[in-house]
């Protein structure tokens, strides 16, 4: 992975570096993931496998809602959580970056027509 795709990657699922930070970097270090993204350093594997896990489970998710769309009849309407809280409450087991990968998920689902955000 390069410094590029680690940017892109973390846009896809709506990440701020803080928050890249705080929740993937082992060592919760602003700088040193500037430098990545800046390809001043390597990516370590440990942050890209955590970005392949991620998705791999966005592609799991969105692959089981075309299904359900597909197989469906009444309304195509998604629950989009604006803050972290509203996914607690809704999915009390979900972590963080679960909610990140979901909001990715509803988001391309909208952008392609398939799915209303509720």
């Amino acid at each position: 992975m390069n410094h590029l795709e680690l940017q892109a990657l973390r846009q896809l699922f709506f990440m701020t570096v803080e928050e890249c930070t705080a929740y993937i970097s082992p060592d919760n270090n602003l700088a040193t993931w500037q430098q990545w993204e800046r390809g001043e350093s390597e990516i370590p594997d440990a942050i890209i496998d955590t970005f392949t896990k991620m998705i791999k489970k966005r592609k799991t998710h969105i692959n089981a809602i075309i299904d359900k769309i597909n197989n469906r009849i009444g309304n195509n309407t998604m629950r989009f959580f604006p803050d972290y809280a509203s996914f607690l409450a809704v999915y009390p087991q979900g972590d963080y970056l679960e909610w990140k990968i979901y909001q990715s998920v509803a988001a391309q689902l909208y952008a392609y027509d398939l799915e209303r955000l509720c």
